[in-house]
């Protein structure tokens, strides 16, 4: 059986179930719009609801002349609000009779807030209406009656009068309106002792006063001075009665919407499952079939991956698609050991060009140092040259003095000595250059010196390092000698200087670069590291891969640490790693366990 019709039939089942999927899908996103738009009618009930239950804590607050207009506009809200909920639930008679207790008890809530409105009206808005401007106008003209007699103590008791009466208002504590009323009468008998006309003036006065400010009080209290008092503790009451109402109508209209729900869904889901069920068995009938045949290219992969050996092949019986698949991977696995082997050749050759490029910049660092101690040598040669012709034409005219003849002899020594400064040093580059290029351009197994080694390439790389602000360090016993490829170490470490050098440096910062070498429990360990930029995490898994570079458009290949990981790993028989923190530089480990090597002591 071919795959193709197999997959045919298979899929015709998923579409039927996806239809029923669809059809029920459908069915439930209406129910959900009609939840949703009940939901969406509850809470804007709840907001008005809850807006016009706030006018009492509003109005409790700020005692405002609006109250009034702001009563009438949520009224006007909440009704609009319940009447679109009432429509929206004509068909639930529980939530109707829920609905209208809540409105019965938004009734009786401005019925009490009005009342309150009409007895603040009475009270005054303001410090100068009503019964509050009543009893202020009194006590005022005692005050004043209280600078013109000067009669001492009748002011400080018209004072401790107007305290208690702030601090009773301001904390409605009762032992505060007593010591209001002890100070009334203890003002009453303070008139008994003052001239009978002002005394009958200051009693009608304080009558006047303590009258409008007992009704005040009255009034007061009657509207409510606590949350739990008089009219506003009525409301208050009745706010939490009216909430706990709410929260009934609310659960009872989510239980109905709920229980709507799984009805829908409980059918649908017998639906699904009964086309669900008809799909996976045809499926699995058909699937059966694949599955050996899947099974066997699976374990050949999960073999072709961890023996990397492409000559296997993969053999199907039968004339299906996967057959074919078998024979299209055995084409594939040919042309991938062909390009494994162009890749290894290639690979070889870049190594190769890598050693070639390097003996060529040896040759080019080389004739850089070496200019500048030959192009001293020559200067100071023509200088002693002309110095010399000046004394034999003095000592043909004459004219040579002894003062004269001591400078030209002093001048002769000093260039003498510079030019055999410059030549030895010049008979030095020679050696170093000796020493490292004819180890790259003809590598064979010798034994060095690796202190020594290292010197003379820091050397030969000078001019390299002259270019950039670096500092090199070597911490490297004397005598540490070992048999291997000098012209590879050469290579390697280049490599790792230079990219330090191009690469490492940051900005206005000396660059830190420190070898290290050990001798540990008969292996070599290197240890190359510098201070500069670092490599960022998301290279340090393929930084020795061919051609992984962040200088791609600045000169650079991506060649470097892949050649060193060939070198080390592959010509050298060690181990290599890298670290690096991104701001805070790199450091390659390099070990190897067969290299022959000894100590030498001087």
């Amino acid at each position: 059986m071919r795959l193709k019709s197999g997959f045919i039939i298979s899929q015709a089942c998923i579409i039927i179930s996806l239809i029923v999927i669809v059809v029920g899908g459908i069915f439930l996103h209406q129910q959900s719009q009609l939840n949703k738009q009940t939901d969406q009618q509850l809470l804007e009930y709840k907001n008005t609801f809850s807006r016009f239950l706030n006018l009492q804590s509003a109005f409790s607050l700020y005692r405002s002349k609006d109250i009034e207009n702001e009563l009438r506009k949520h009224k006007n809200n909440y009704a609009l609000a319940a009447i679109s909920l009432k429509q929206r639930i004509e068909k639930d008679d529980i939530a109707l009779l829920l609905l209208s207790q809540i409105q019965v008890g938004i009734g009786e809530f401005e019925k009490n807030l009005l009342e309150q409105i009409k007895l603040q009206r009475r009270l005054g808005f303001d410090e100068d209406r009503g019964l509050r401007g009543f009893f202020r106008k009194a006590v005022h003209k005692l005050q004043s009656i209280s600078s013109t007699i000067e009669n001492h103590q009748f002011e400080i008791l018209v004072l401790e009068l107007r305290r208690r009466e702030k601090d009773y208002l301001l904390r409605w504590d009762q032992k505060y309106l007593k010591l209001h009323k002890e100070l009334i009468t203890k003002t009453q008998q303070l008139f008994l002792s003052l001239p009978p006309e002002l005394s009958a003036e200051l009693n009608t006065r304080l009558n006047e006063y303590n009258q409008g400010f007992n009704q005040y009080i009255y009034h007061l209290e009657t509207q409510g001075q606590h949350a739990s008092q008089g009219l506003k503790g009525k409301n208050n009451e009745l706010s939490k009665e009216l909430g706990e109402r709410f929260d009934k109508l609310y659960q009872h209209i989510n239980e109905q919407q709920a229980s709507t729900a799984q009805d829908y869904l409980r059918n649908i889901f017998i639906l699904i499952l009964a086309t669900s069920i008809l799909s996976l068995s045809v499926s699995f009938i058909i699937n059966r079939r694949m599955t050996f045949s899947l099974i066997a290219v699976t374990s050949f992969i999960k073999k072709l991956s961890k023996s990397e050996d492409f000559s296997e092949r993969l053999k199907l019986g039968g004339n299906d698609e996967l057959s074919q698949f078998s024979d299209d991977l055995g084409v594939l696995l040919s042309h991938v050991e062909t390009l494994i082997e162009r890749l290894s050749m290639a690979q070889k050759r870049l190594i190769e060009d890598a050693k070639m490029a390097s003996l060529g910049g040896l040759v080019k660092g080389f004739a850089h140092e070496l200019n500048t101690p030959l192009g001293v040598a020559i200067t100071s040669e023509s200088f002693l040259r002309d110095k010399v012709g000046k004394l034999k034409e003095d000592f043909r005219q004459g004219k040579i003095s002894k003062a004269n003849l001591q400078i030209l002899l002093q001048e002769f020594d000093d260039s003498l000595n510079l030019i055999e400064s410059n030549l030895t040093r010049s008979a030095e580059l020679i050696t170093s250059f000796k020493q490292v290029a004819s180890h790259q351009e003809y590598d064979e197994l010798v034994e060095f010196d690796i202190l020594e080694f290292l010197e003379n390439l820091i050397i030969s790389l000078r001019h390299e390092i002259d270019k950039h602000n670096a500092n090199i360090t070597l911490d490297i016993p004397k005598g540490m000698i070992i048999k291997s490829y000098l012209g590879a170490f050469g290579q390697i470490f280049t490599i790792f200087i230079v990219n330090s050098l191009r690469h490492g440096q940051v900005e206005d910062k000396i660059l830190n670069i420190e070898v290290s070498c050990k001798f540990v429990s008969g292996a070599i360990h290197f240890r190359f590291s510098d201070d500069g930029v670092g490599i960022s995490e998301n290279l340090l898994d393929k930084v020795f891969e061919p051609f992984v570079t962040t200088k791609r458009g600045e000169g650079g290949t991506g060649l470097g640490l892949s050649i060193v990981y060939n070198l080390v790993t592959q010509r050298l028989g060690g181990h290599i790693e890298l670290q690096s923190i991104e701001g805070k530089g790199i450091c390659i480990y390099m070990h190897f366990n067969d290299l022959p090597f000894r100590q030498h002591f001087e």
